[in-house]
């Protein structure tokens, strides 16, 4: 700590600070344009000058550094009219697009023009213009309105991995663009819009939808992948219209990535209203949830509860399993499977110890390991998030990043071990040469990715991985979905391994993509939000909420409970996924006069969740035989970013954008 004065007061403050940051600690307000804390100083704006004693000139205090006892003074009327002459020079060439503009009343150059500028205009000239370029299906770009501070330059090269894009000309000649032809084709290209201080970039989706003033926000959490990102909702007529990150520096930061960005749409298109039951010749009617209930009992009845099958999607909330378990447990249904098990029923874990299937490292903990492998996991698809952790923590030095699995574009240095299993048993067994890094390592990070659900053997691998003499800290298991979490921390029994053989099927927000086989003697139930190709198979739907549409609690990567209030209210027939499986118990209950009338609600899910679970690592020996293996690659499973589950797939913004990207990579 060393002592500075601000304004003649004497403040304590981290030597290792700048004078724009000491600042802003004290809410001292120093206007800027070019800087922002996650990217490098540029100093390029020149709009946060202040005064320092002793110093011939005004100093740009985003990129000066403090000294003991220095005295800084940020209200001068040197600094005023420096600041003054800074925006009258941005402004010269600035087009009067204010009025159409969907940066407006969201415009850093127009607030600060109001505070520290000047009220009248020098010059009588032509303003000059600039051609617009392309830069990806969801950013539209006004160069004219562009006053070059780079941000945009500097979060493609060090976030997005994108070289090529800089500032040409010079002068008044001055432009932002990309020195040879390319696509700005990143998942986190939307972040683009929020960096941007003027209206040069904004979102096309978005555009001349509505003026911010006119907007009902709220927040809530993304569940699109296991990261939990914070996110801020800003509704428009009952309609969403934007999606922006909410700062979370434990969790996302300030990012948050293109689908999470522009999934909303989705909720218009091929949603269930109604409950609807398919007649002899396959078309599907209307009818009442009284009557869809009175179908439900009786199948219930009439069917043995060992052929009845319930499969489990993704996006599904904490408090719909735990009363999916407990209420249908109590009529004997026990064959409950999470779809992503169907593709390996050999797979087990030990759902009883939280270590086994969570990301046991904090992302926020990630600053502190000093190397990193990376196991079968694409994380750029499966969590981006989490890649941004990496890259943030790969700037400062000292840390080493190591891939096992088909190679792909990590967009920094990554040192690729090997394709398959058999790297991954090298290393296991001590063998290969990366264990050295390792056992130097203090704090390593591991991270499995979930293909390991996919291999034969891959519950012993786990195991294995989680002993390994040589580590520290726990095995990362990372996956790509929250309700894969939930559904192992609610611990349902193991069902049956056959996904057929079954008479009655309840399907809760599956993708099954045609695995299941069809028959005259299935009944098919399927409960979800939009009309997917297991609704068209099913016999009886019954329309659900989205997240974004019911209250819910959600457990994210690192095993943090995060509640998502409701953000929109519909007038339809939709029901909340809780409320129909209470309502088909109760009314499965009273039908068939049972004395027992109890039923389980959400608060009793509270004491078990906030039960302490004891993480035991079990020793198990060694045995040869089991590592005799098929060469099998360690890839990602998701191949395209923006088609991961049902939201994505109906939604007309991520579909549109993945053509767009693709057409135009063919023709560079």
């Amino acid at each position: 700590m060393i002592t500075i004065y601000i304004n003649n007061i004497k403040l304590k403050v981290n030597k290792n600070l700048t004078v724009l940051q000491a600042c802003n600690n004290f809410k001292i307000e120093i206007p800027k344009f070019c800087f922002q804390e996650n990217l490098q100083i540029a100093g390029n704006c020149r709009m946060c000058l202040v005064e320092i004693e002793n110093s011939p000139k005004p100093v740009a205090s985003c990129a000066m550094p403090l000294m003991p006892n220095m005295k800084i003074f940020t209200d001068t009327p040197l600094v005023q009219k420096a600041r003054e002459s800074v925006l009258e020079f941005l402004l010269i060439n600035h087009p009067l697009d204010c009025p159409i503009c969907d940066q407006a009343s969201e415009c850093d150059l127009q607030d600060q023009t109001m505070i520290f500028g000047s009220d009248r205009s020098r010059f009588f000239f032509k303003k000059r213009g600039v051609e617009d370029k392309y830069c990806g299906p969801f950013i539209k770009t006004i160069m004219t309105r562009c006053i070059h501070c780079t941000r945009c330059v500097r979060f493609a090269n060090e976030i997005c991995g994108i070289d090529g894009l800089g500032t040409t000309g010079r002068g008044n000649k001055t432009e932002i663009n990309f020195y040879y032809p390319k696509i700005f084709n990143s998942e986190f290209s939307g972040n683009l819009v929020d960096l941007c201080p003027v209206g040069a970039l904004t979102s096309k989706p978005y555009t001349f939808k509505a003026r911010s003033w006119e907007l009902k926000k709220k927040e809530g959490v993304d569940i699109l992948d296991s990261i939990g990102s914070n996110i801020k909702i800003d509704i428009f007529n009952n309609e969403i219209v934007r999606i922006l990150p909410k700062t979370n520096f434990n969790i996302n930061k300030e990012w948050i990535s293109n689908k999470t960005r522009y999934f909303f749409d989705s909720l218009k298109y091929q949603r269930l209203k109604y409950p609807l039951l398919k007649d002899d010749e396959n078309n599907f009617h209307k009818i009442s949830w009284l009557e869809a209930l009175n179908i439900i009992n009786k199948k219930l009845i009439t069917t043995d509860s060992s052929k009845i099958k319930g499969i489990i999607g993704d996006l599904t909330d904490l408090e719909s399993l735990f009363l999916l378990k407990k209420n249908l447990n109590k009529l004997g249904i026990l064959n409950i499977n999470y779809e992503r098990f169907l593709n390996n029923q050999n797979f087990k874990i030990n759902s009883d110890l939280t270590s086994n299937f969570l990301f046991n490292n904090t992302l926020k903990s990630i600053e502190e390991s000093d190397l990193c492998l990376i196991i079968g996991s694409d994380i750029r698809k499966e969590g981006s998030i989490l890649n941004i952790h990496l890259i943030n923590r790969l700037k400062k030095g000292n840390f080493k990043i190591a891939y096992i699995g088909n190679k792909t574009n990590f967009t920094y240095p990554i040192k690729h071990l090997g394709l398959t299993f058999k790297t991954l048993i090298n290393i296991i067994l001590g063998k290969h040469l990366f264990c050295k890094d390792l056992k130097k390592a203090k704090k390593p990070l591991i991270i499995l990715g979930e293909n390991i659900i996919n291999q034969k053997n891959g519950s012993f691998i786990f195991s294995k991985l989680k002993n390994l003499s040589f580590i520290n800290n726990n095995i990362n298991f990372f996956n790509s979905q929250t309700s894969l979490i939930n559904f192992l921390e609610i611990t349902f029994p193991k069902p049956r391994n056959s996904l057929n053989n079954f008479n009655l099927y309840y399907l809760f927000n599956t993708n099954l993509q045609n695995k299941l086989k069809m028959s005259k003697n299935n009944f098919i139930i399927y409960q979800g939000h939009h009309f997917t190709k297991d609704a068209q198979n099913s016999n009886l739907i019954l329309p659900g909420l989205t997240f974004l549409e019911k209250n819910g609690m959600y457990i994210n990567l690192e095993g943090l409970i995060q509640k998502n209030d409701q953000i929109l209210n519909l007038n339809t027939e939709q029901r909340k996924d809780s409320i129909i499986y209470r309502n088909i118990y109760k009314f499965l209950i009273s039908k068939n006069q049972s004395k027992s009338t109890s039923f389980f609600k959400i608060t009793d899910i509270l004491p078990y969740l906030l039960k302490k679970k004891l993480k035991i690592i079990n020793n198990f020996n060694f045995n040869k035989k089991h590592l005799k293996t098929n060469i099998n690659f360690l890839d990602s499973l998701i191949k395209n970013n923006y088609y991961t589950n049902i939201l994505e797939q109906y939604s007309k913004i991520l579909i549109n954008s993945k053509k767009i990207i693709k057409n135009q990579s063919k023709s560079l």
